[in-house]
């Protein structure tokens, strides 16, 4: 078998494996078409630990009666599995701790992915693999949380932004006042622009354990899911991909409300969307078609289609941002918090520990350089999207 068909087909039971895991319709068939296919079983495992999905895969596999599929592979799955299980109650009992400590104090406080969505979104009994715990706190209420956070042993002195690390440093607990990642570009905002009491106001209960917790609203979920993937993470790394489709099946139709959100939230979701439907296997159409905008810059769908063909890099976060900012004056204070940065934040560290790293403003000025020097912008965008 050639090299890139290896590489499509680990691609391929990769995906319909996350799907099969998330009890995705028919996913449980095409899953079980791809295991006809000769499988690298080791670069399959390789990729999944690597993309952070590797529960999913393990649950996607048992939902096919593991036809196919070499036993020691399963243990590999499986090993990886309660690893990830263990990490994950450890996150819930310290998260479940500060969210119970900041509500005696009068601290109201939204927990944000990971441990929700794993609560609310995916199957019963399937991790949702993460790194650290976060918060979403009002900007009036974030001292009293902080000072709560350095009470019990947390440093935010590490990497001098919003993370607060456990006195180990074996995780943080990530403290946001916006829905929309603004430390280092504060531009950013103008996509999402609705204050902590609004957003509050729709929260939906949910557990850590025994400890009540409040998180966002289905249609508010799916909306940070979606602004969180584009503008953070350039639509990079499947497991955010795996989150909205979880967000899609548990919720499905919290999709018509988008209809009605700002136009950078909207947008941001119609990329979503044409992602998912690309990859296969999850599609809204109507949704989509109502959430495409009526203008579309130059580039646009070519960006697009070497994310759903992960031929994309990280840098191009810049580039749809600058799409989905409502305004002109906006996309000019975003670049120019991009290249010439004025907060402290942005020259002080990129890393957790360790040696000092790289200053922030050089990584903006590489990731700007970048997207300049690849010519997106410029090139017509292809006709048809490869499936997986």
């Amino acid at each position: 078998m050639e090299i890139g068909s290896q590489k499509q087909t680990s691609a391929a039971v990769i995906w319909t494996g996350i799907l099969a895991g998330l009890n995705h319709p028919g996913a449980a068939g095409r899953l079980a078409a791809c295991l006809a296919d000769t499988v690298t079983w080791s670069k399959v495992v390789a990729e999944a630990r690597r993309l952070h999905v590797t529960p999913l895969l393990y649950a996607g596999l048992k939902a096919v009666s593991e036809g196919g599929v070499p036993p020691s592979i399963m243990e590999a799955l499986r090993c990886a599995t309660l690893a990830a299980g263990a990490r994950s109650a450890r996150l819930e009992q310290a998260a479940g701790s500060v969210v119970a400590a900041a509500w005696d104090a009068g601290i109201p406080l939204l927990v944000l992915k990971g441990l929700a969505l794993q609560n609310l979104a995916y199957p019963a009994g399937v991790v949702r693999v993460m790194d650290d715990v976060d918060v979403l706190v009002s900007p009036a209420h974030r001292p009293q949380l902080r000072d709560l956070l350095r009470r019990r042993g947390y440093r935010d002195d590490v990497r001098g932004e919003e993370d607060f690390f456990a006195p180990d440093l074996s995780y943080s607990i990530d403290v946001h006042t916006h829905v929309v990642n603004t430390t280092r570009l504060p531009a950013r905002a103008a996509l999402w622009l609705e204050s902590f009491d609004e957003i509050w106001r729709r929260r939906r209960p949910f557990h850590l354990g025994s400890v009540p917790a409040w998180t966002l609203g289905p249609q508010d979920t799916l909306q940070h899911l979606a602004m969180h993937a584009v503008h953070h993470h350039g639509m990079q790394g499947t497991m955010w991909m795996a989150d909205l489709a979880a967000a899609m099946r548990t919720w499905p139709d919290t999709l018509h409300g988008v209809r009605d959100a700002p136009s950078g939230v909207r947008r941001s979701a119609w990329y979503c969307l044409e992602v998912l439907a690309a990859r296969g296997g999850v599609s809204a159409p109507g949704s989509c078609a109502a959430l495409q905008p009526g203008r579309r810059f130059p580039g646009e769908r070519r960006l697009l289609a070497l994310v759903a063909r992960d031929q994309a890099g990280s840098h191009i976060r810049y580039a749809l941002t600058l799409a989905c900012l409502p305004r002109w004056s906006d996309r000019a204070a975003f670049v120019r918090q991009m290249i010439f940065p004025s907060e402290p934040v942005y020259a002080t560290a990129f890393g957790d520990a360790g040696p000092p790293p790289p200053q922030g403003w050089l990584t903006h000025w590489r990731h700007a350089v970048r997207l300049v020097a690849s010519g997106l912008v410029r090139r017509r965008p292809q006709a048809r999207w490869p499936h997986t």
